[in-house]
């Protein structure tokens, strides 16, 4: 069941892939020995596949290619972590991260796409609505069509930040009993299409970032990367860049889904933890690569955020 819709892979894959059938699921492997993620996928009903995404993917160009399809494929993405981008349009890029909920056609804003933290884990959803619709009408008073071209003439997304009832509807996804999973995932596909027939998806929850604001903060990260043990402010970038400062902060949290300076030292902790294993640096050298001030700043430090001391994450 469902072939077309793991052909569009040969469409849009660039990097070398497999395809393994694992009893009820379809394992399609990014890159030689998943280099670049994998996605583990359920064939729910015709015309409806379900993947479990985890990527580890920095640049997006050497693994997808994003070219227009002929199915009008409807993709509903749920994040469990990470963050996804959307270029929509000619000149909007929107974000969405942790609980977030994105239901989008494929051709109106797959022409750029990116996980701007370089991982991204969570559910997609592929929706063929011309195969699907007359068979999720036996089960549930929603036309998939009507849905599709409603959103193909608006602005071709709906964003639903994280709440309660999404969690309520996707959340148990993650956790199911390996022995139940295909038929816990059929249940909740209709269960989230029902939750669409009965959503008012007027109010719009998007932010989105124009190409020239995005451009602005990756050069912002490669400041903040460039010299770890350099000392650099707000005012120093908002300057540099010749925006406000809170235009500068609010832009930087919509694509990474964090402050700045929250990134920045979980960066330098998550460099310190590669170095550590590495092992060809001293802890204190590695404090001071990492612009702490005394061996102990930086252990307090490493510990709240990894949860071991250096020493301990060294054994």
């Amino acid at each position: 069941m469902n072939e077309e819709l793991y052909g569009l892979f040969d469409v849009i894959l660039q990097s070398d892939f497999s395809i393994k059938q694992q009893d009820n699921k379809t394992i399609i492997e990014l890159g030689e020995n998943s280099e670049y993620g994998r996605m583990e996928t359920y064939s729910l009903f015709p015309g409806i596949v379900l993947a479990y995404m985890n990527m580890d993917i920095e640049n997006m160009d050497e693994v997808f290619i994003e070219e227009k399809i002929d199915s009008r494929l409807l993709e509903i993405n749920h994040s469990s972590r990470g963050r996804y981008a959307y270029t929509v349009g000619n000149d909007k890029i929107i974000y969405f991260g942790h609980g977030d909920l994105c239901i989008s056609i494929y051709d109106l804003t797959k022409t750029l796409s990116e996980f701007p933290l370089g991982y991204y884990e969570g559910l997609e959803i592929f929706i063929d609505v011309d195969v699907a619709n007359d068979y999720i009408k036996n089960y549930i008073d929603f036309d998939l069509i009507e849905f599709y071209e409603t959103l193909e003439k608006d602005k071709g997304f709906v964003l639903v930040r994280a709440n309660e009832r999404i969690d309520h509807v996707i959340g148990e996804l993650y956790s199911v009993d390996e022995r139940i999973r295909e038929s816990y995932c059929k249940l909740k596909c209709l269960e989230l299409i029902l939750f669409f027939s009965i959503t008012n998806f007027s109010r719009d929850e998007s932010v989105s970032l124009s190409k020239k604001q995005v451009e602005m903060i990756e050069n912002v990260k490669k400041d903040l990367i460039k010299d770890l043990d350099s000392r650099i402010t707000i005012d120093q970038l908002a300057d540099k860049y010749g925006v406000s400062k809170t235009t500068l902060k609010n832009c930087f949290k919509e694509v990474y889904g964090k402050p700045i300076f929250k990134w920045r030292k979980e960066y330098k902790l998550d460099c310190a933890c590669r170095l550590i294993k590495k092992d060809e640096h001293s802890i204190s050298e590695i404090s001071k690569m990492m612009g702490y001030s005394s061996p102990s700043k930086f252990s307090q430090a490493f510990k709240e955020y990894v949860g071991c001391s250096p020493s301990e994450y060294k054994k």
